[in-house]
């Protein structure tokens, strides 16, 4: 597994126009083709200057690295907490949104899938 822990995030919700703010965690099973960890970021980073859900670009940027580098499998976990959460509405400042999506060997195989949850700890 080639595994990218803690990468900033900063997006806005297309719902409220409010930023969240989280980490991302990212990681692929190589089959040939292998890429620079700093490029690993740097999708999380061209993603996140959209306008959208964050299990929209979740999937983005799972679709991209799948789409890209054709590994065994690919499998990305976002947890950011929601300003739209915190200051406007039912005002809860410590509650996070965890997405995930899993391509290949992540989705088919639930001990691999449970080893990158562990170790983005999640699991």
């Amino acid at each position: 597994i080639v595994m990218l822990r803690n990468i900033d995030v900063e997006s806005h919700c297309e719902h409220h126009i409010a930023p969240f703010l989280g980490k991302a965690f990212v990681a692929y099973m190589p089959s040939e083709n292998v890429v620079g960890i700093s490029k690993l970021a740097r999708v999380v980073e061209i993603f996140a200057k959209r306008l959208q859900t964050q299990e929209t670009m979740t999937a983005q940027i799972c679709d991209a690295i799948t789409d890209s580098l054709a590994p065994m499998g690919t499998a990305v976990l976002i947890e950011a907490v929601h300003e739209c959460m915190s200051t406007r509405g039912v005002h809860h400042k410590d509650v996070t949104t965890v997405t995930t999506q899993f391509t290949g060997v992540f989705k088919s195989d639930a001990d691999l899938r449970n080893r990158f949850l562990r170790m983005a700890g999640h699991g």
